[in-house]
């Protein structure tokens, strides 16, 4: 479980980093800017950071804090996941609604962070 939370915390620090610098206007440009390399490079690690989290969450030893329940949810989560980048990824390739993919992808693995923050919280 320590792992999971340097991983959280490295996410933080990308939505941070992510932020900070903004994605170009067109995300189909040939030539980024930096500042969208950089968003993008923090992008890269958030999406990895709460991939590998649930699938290293759900592959943990019995833990007192981590009901089976929930090592289940994680592995539903992280194949849901994957689902939805391969089809922004194809949906890329179209250039034609990958950010919704994309959005979608972001928004279960934040539920995952959410109920996993819940939980170990005791609630």
């Amino acid at each position: 479980m320590t792992i999971s939370g340097w991983l959280i915390i490295a996410h933080g620090i990308g939505t941070w980093i992510a932020g900070y610098f903004p994605m170009d206007k067109d995300p189909y440009t040939k030539s980024p800017s930096l500042s969208c390399k950089i968003h993008s490079l923090a992008g890269l690690v958030m999406l990895f950071s709460l991939l590998i989290s649930p699938v290293i969450i759900a592959a943990s030893q019995k833990s007192i804090y981590v009901p089976f329940c929930f090592r289940l949810v994680s592995v539903i989560t992280a194949s849901l996941v994957i689902y939805y980048l391969v089809k922004m990824a194809k949906a890329y390739e179209m250039k034609k609604r990958a950010a919704y993919y994309q959005r979608i992808s972001y928004w279960l693995n934040l539920v995952w962070l959410s109920v996993f923050s819940l939980m170990l919280a005791g609630l």
